[in-house]
């Protein structure tokens, strides 16, 4: 079982990483399945914006131009399911932690079976912080970015607790005093899925120029990264709730036995 005895991001990020693939039997077919959907949106619904890249004519006015205003459409419908398939692996994957962290062997048909069976709670949790975060986002930013970071485990505190909409709550208790400490992870894990992605997009242009394969490429870095992100999270909530209330890891996660 996992040891905490301080909030410290460097081993939480150390920890998120080794969880994940030391777990990737179980984790990476679930990631996978999670953003099936998204695969499919861009695979099929989006196809023609995949093999035709958009260019601008620059004799064309932007409010007039159908075309610029179906690839904004196509970019607002893949990223909203990108939205969703996350949420989704991160019901699962908070499962999926709490039972490694605990020692114990979280297997895959276990780990999807919990995905599934606490997706409405999840996306309920993670609709309400997205407009919450949104809002405050319209609000000069900085307001949003405190709202997400006060907002960080809802998620995994939904799942673990099945607590519904008072996971708000319990996420803004438990990421009290601990705010800057979560900006830094989410910070370095933003940069690390930015430098991960330019650096599969340069390799792999330089060796093929065919666009649906590298859009595969990029599109399974992706998954991989959220699922390390999703892992954080739910590291975090674990971490916090040792930390803050006394808990042992076998406590955090007794509500699944």
């Amino acid at each position: 079982m996992r040891d905490v005895t301080e909030f410290a991001v460097g081993d939480i990020l150390k920890t998120s990483v080794a969880v994940y693939f030391n777990n990737l039997p179980a984790f990476l077919p679930l990631s996978l399945i999670a953003f099936a959907p998204s695969f499919a949106v861009v695979f099929f619904v989006d196809s023609s914006t995949l093999n035709n890249p958009f260019v601008l004519d620059p004799t064309v006015q932007i409010v007039l131009n159908a075309e610029y205003w179906a690839f904004m459409m196509a970019g607002m419908r893949e990223s909203f399911v990108d939205l969703l398939c996350a949420i989704w692996l991160q019901a699962g994957l908070a499962f999926g932690v709490v039972r490694h962290l605990r020692g114990g062997d979280p297997g895959f048909l276990e780990t999807f079976l919990q995905s599934l069976r606490m997706l409405f709670p999840a996306v309920l949790v993670a609709v309400v912080v997205a407009i919450a975060t949104g809002i405050g986002i319209l609000l000069l930013i900085v307001p949003g970015v405190i709202i997400g970071l006060v907002l960080w485990v809802a998620v995994p505190a939904a799942v673990v607790e099945r607590s519904g909409l008072r996971a708000l709550g319990r996420s803004a208790q438990l990421t009290n005093g601990y705010k800057g400490q979560i900006f830094g992870l989410a910070l370095i894990l933003l940069i690390l899925q930015m430098v991960a992605v330019s650096v599969v997009v340069m390799v792999w242009s330089t060796v093929m120029t065919e666009s649906v394969i590298g859009f595969v490429v990029v599109q399974l870095c992706g998954v991989v990264l959220s699922g390390i992100w999703a892992t954080a999270v739910s590291v975090t909530y674990h971490d916090l709730r040792v930390l803050r209330e006394g808990v042992d890891t076998r406590l955090v996660s007794q509500v699944f036995e």
